[in-house]
């Protein structure tokens, strides 16, 4: 990095090293959405922070439209410096102004140019944004699909198990049914065969006995 860059970076960063603190971003409640619940949660960048990195780019693309002569800028450096002599802000900005005018520099010039390097600075983040955009669908979309479509295996396939599971339970059940059908019409049939042997038994036992008497009785 240029001498020239880092002294232009060191207009927008404090000198002890610590960075701008970011704005507040003013939260849209009327759009706000509640952040969709799933199985595999998305890790969500929390409060974001000042960083070297974009600093030295967005100094970068301002110092490529510095404007000649005393700007808004310039006007900023001035503040920087009398920061650190004892006076409070109101008359900081009143002596910054003071030096403005004696170059020729109204209020009016200052607030122009502070809005100019403002959409300078709208650009750069347009131009984020459309890359940060484009890498997102690239390395996060197509991603985000397959976890809805594993989600939907996911209940598709618990559905099944838990259709399964009953299905089990119930042929558990008619099978025990069954058996128990099967061991009363087991006893049923034995018994009625029981019946029949001993009825059986006992007419051709009696048959019997009187054939045997007949044939001692009846003989001629």
């Amino acid at each position: 990095m240029s001498e020239y860059l880092k002294k232009f970076k060191s207009i927008f960063v404090v000198e002890d090293g610590t960075k701008m603190q970011p704005q507040p971003k003013v939260e849209n409640k009327a759009r706000a959405e509640p952040f969709p619940v799933n199985v595999a949660q998305e890790t969500v960048a929390q409060q974001g922070k000042t960083t070297e990195k974009f600093v030295e780019i967005l100094s970068a693309a301002l110092e490529k439209q510095n404007q000649t002569g005393f700007d808004y800028l310039e006007f900023r450096q001035a503040l920087k410096n009398l920061a650190k002599m004892p006076m409070d802000e109101s008359t900081r900005f009143q002596s910054a102004y003071a030096m403005a005018q004696t170059m020729g520099v109204t209020a009016p010039l200052l607030v122009e140019s502070a809005k100019g390097y403002l959409e300078i600075l709208q650009g750069e983040q347009t131009r984020f944004n459309e890359a940060h955009a484009q890498q997102r669908s690239r390395l996060i979309g197509n991603r985000e699909e397959e976890i809805k479509q594993l989600e939907l295996q996911i209940k598709q396939k618990t559905e099944q198990i838990e259709l399964l599971s009953k299905q089990i339970e119930e042929h558990k059940q008619h099978t025990e049914n069954i058996r128990k059908e099967v061991g009363e019409s087991t006893v049923k049939i034995e018994n009625t065969r029981a019946d029949f042997e001993t009825t059986y038994e006992t007419v051709a036992g009696q048959i019997k006995e009187d054939l045997a008497k007949m044939q001692q009785y009846l003989q001629s």
